[in-house]
């Protein structure tokens, strides 16, 4: 341990003294990236801001040098644990979010990995491009987090994976070796089989793997035959006869599709060239209303004869969580009639409204046919259709808003199956964890066979967590025999990594371990993931031995069952963290800084309430520069889909803080304002006016009240 604590400070005074980039190694910095939007919580050794390429390249030739493990990292919305480890965190989000070249002609994009896909989409618009596939953390994750997730969205059907549009990437090996990945014919791979040191020993090894004929049958054999797959490594990709999506495969050698999708693991991107799209010339939504879940996802494959570009799903519950926050309540009253247990979002791309029209009357014909009695309500207003996309793409942070310890949180949520196959899936899960005692939430992509189910799980109890394994043992069962996948959009993690030998079978998962150990002998990059992976159940945010320091309060906190539950509120989605669209959180826009994000100052918090920071930090200085730029203006209440209320949770926090502290003049003057004004109207007004103008009373007030010298009160 001493020799670990002697190479960690080593490594990091060098990358202090041979980068640009800022190091921070802090508590509350630790605690901040402790986290993402998973159920885990694990401290890193510190966060790193790189400045530039440069910066990221030394950051990994150090990191081979000291032995210290590297976590890349964009927005920290991972949901299944990718983002967090016992690693110096390399933030790309702040310095290295360029676009570096668009093409428009030959239809691509170079950019840096700190990127936010909506800001690239944003700058794209003109061109009429964007990139396909479009996850619902699409106003805060980031391109580099999206590689090397391989991640999807709600257009699956139409636009595949992340791995289906990605040309190339520049890298770095967990040597400090520097390389561009791409395409190779025949002739440029017989080049890099002869080069030496790590890069060409990874082509030369790589083309042994996939070209041996026992290790392709491997590969093909335990590869799920479900194109909608993003857990494992993408060896299937190398083989050519592996299960893919429609969009025509570039059958070149291409290691940075192997890069793609293995969550950090194997080498640091340091910009990506990807493949854009053309933005739909028109779109229409149908809003397919049933009686019950499981009736609407019988219907799907009927749905999709009629060839929607997506199909949502959003349940009972779902709808109920979206009436109890009122911006989303507003947004819900504008496209559904009645009180329907269950809602298809069903999409149609066309080239004008006419077309679209046909489209959505074919499908209502078609689902008459079939026996549908439900409402199909047309809905082709733009601004109507951008009301239903914001209430299905805030679905995930509506469910974790339930009140309580029982939340439901993601551990088999990122499966899918094909769709003839989704009813009985999910009718057979929810039985199960029925018979477990368990409720089940559901969103998500019917069209793919991807519904995210939830069990409620109370993670701060030990025969709740002990449910986890036996949840996943069951749907592992299930999904090997229907062929689907375990994980197809959100990643392995640490939620699905510990069960991939069993699911993708013991010598597919001795592939995978085969390729970690010659990308990464020295496991530095992003530990734990994919393969060699621990327990689902270390490592919990929550835990059986979680406790909050008792706290008397002065607000009422009943209806959030408690101050602490109030804080826990924030599951970690980040949602605070958008500059694209509304106005949380506005500190955060400002600064860029994630302590001045609402899932910064609830961390912090709770760090504080439960231990992993010294209690007495939940009233300490630092802790109010963490909660100073809170203007207390309600964004959070009203557009964190799980009502986060930072600004009473603030009020209480200044109350605890005066309480210990004092509270200061100037509080106590504006606190008092009102009388003050009282007393200084009428005919005290003009000469009281006059002195509080002047320049020595104003530099008075700056320097005694904190009221800047540049404005003049009223």
């Amino acid at each position: 341990m001493q020799n670990d604590d002697r190479a960690l400070t080593d490594f990091l005074h060098a990358l202090r003294k041979e980068s640009q980039g800022e190091v921070r190694t802090d508590e509350y910095s630790r605690v901040l990236y402790s986290t993402d939007a998973s159920i885990y919580q694990v401290m890193p050794h510190g966060v790193f801001f790189p400045a530039s390429r440069e910066d990221v390249h030394a950051a990994v030739t150090l990191s081979a040098e000291f032995g210290v493990p590297l976590l890349p990292r964009t927005g920290g919305s991972s949901l299944a644990g990718q983002a967090v480890s016992e690693a110096l965190v390399v933030d790309f989000t702040r310095h290295l979010n360029r676009i570096l070249e668009v093409n428009e002609a030959e239809g691509w994009v170079r950019a840096e990995p700190g990127l936010v896909l909506d800001r690239l989409n944003k700058n794209l618009e003109p061109a009429g491009l964007q990139f396909g596939p479009d996850p619902a953390s699409s106003n805060r994750a980031a391109l580099g987090g999206i590689v090397s997730n391989n991640s999807t969205g709600s257009h699956s059907i139409c636009y595949g994976m992340a791995a289906d549009h990605l040309r190339s990437m520049n890298a770095v090996l967990s040597d400090g070796t520097q390389v561009h990945l791409g395409p190779l014919d025949a002739e440029a791979l017989e080049q890099k089989l002869k080069l030496s040191g790590l890069e060409g020993s990874l082509y030369r090894r790589m083309v042994e793997l996939t070209r041996s004929p026992d290790n392709r049958k491997t590969i093909l054999e335990g590869t799920p035959r479900h194109w909608r797959r993003c857990g494992g490594y993408n060896l299937d990709r190398f083989i050519g006869e592996g299960p893919s999506f429609k969009v025509p495969q570039d059958d070149r050698f291409n290691l940075a599709k192997l890069v793609c999708g293995a969550e950090g693991g194997l080498a640091v991107i340091q910009d990506v060239t990807l493949n854009l799209v053309p933005v739909p010339t028109a779109r229409a939504l149908a809003i397919v209303q049933f009686g019950s879940t499981l009736e609407a996802l019988r219907r799907v494959p009927d749905i999709l004869e009629a060839n929607p570009s997506a199909v949502e799903l959003l349940d009972n519950l779902g709808l109920r969580l979206c009436k109890e926050v009122p911006k989303y309540a507003r947004l819900l009253q504008t496209f559904i009639e009645g009180d329907p247990d269950c809602i298809l979002i069903t999409e149609f791309y066309g080239d004008n409204e006419a077309e679209l029209r046909s489209k959505i009357e074919n499908l209502q014909t078609l689902l008459v046919r079939r026996g549908h009695k439900g409402g199909v309500l047309p809905v082709l207003d733009p601004a109507r259709q951008v009301n239903v996309w914001t209430v299905r793409k805030v679905g995930l942070g509506l469910l974790m808003s339930i009140k309580g310890d029982h939340k439901p949180i993601p551990f088999i949520e990122d499966a899918a199956v094909p769709t003839e196959h989704l009813a009985e899936y999910v009718q057979k899960v929810d039985d199960f964890c029925t018979e477990k005692g368990t409720r089940v939430a559901y969103y998500a992509h019917a069209s793919a066979g991807c519904i995210h189910i939830r069990p409620l799980i109370n993670a701060k109890l030990a025969a709740e967590v002990a449910k986890i394994p036996e949840i996943i043992d069951f749907a592992v069962d299930l999904l090997q025999g229907y062929g689907g996948a375990l994980s197809s959009e959100h990643g392995d993690g640490k939620a699905r990594s510990w069960i991939n030998e069993r699911f993708f079978g013991p010598d597919l998962y001795r592939l995978y371990r085969e390729v970690k150990q010659m990308w990464d002998p020295r496991g530095l990059l992003n530990p734990g993931v994919v393969v060699d992976a621990p327990p689902a159940t270390e490592n919990l945010r929550y835990g059986a031995d979680y406790e909050v320091v008792p706290l008397e309060v002065n607000l009422d906190f009943s209806a959030e069952h408690g101050f602490d539950r109030a804080v826990e509120m924030c599951n970690g989605a980040g949602i605070c963290r958008k500059d694209t669209t509304g106005v949380m959180c506005p500190s955060f826009m400002v600064t860029r800084e994630e302590e001045h994000s609402t899932r910064g100052r609830a961390n912090a918090l709770r760090a504080a309430l439960s231990g992993v920071l010294p209690h007495e930090e939940l009233t300490s200085a630092r802790m109010y520069e963490v909660m100073d730029l809170c203007v207390e203006c309600k964004a959070c209440k009203s557009e964190c889909p799980s009502s986060v209320d930072m600004a009473k949770i603030k009020f209480e926090f200044l109350a605890q803080y005066h309480a210990k502290h004092g509270t200061p003049l100037r509080t106590r003057l504006f606190g008092d304002i009102a009388r003050f004004s009282r007393l200084a109207s009428g005919a005290l007004a003009p000469p009281i006016n006059g002195v509080l103008g002047s320049m020595l009373v104003r530099f008075a007030l700056d320097r005694g009240l904190g009221i800047s010298r540049q404005r003049k009160l009223p």
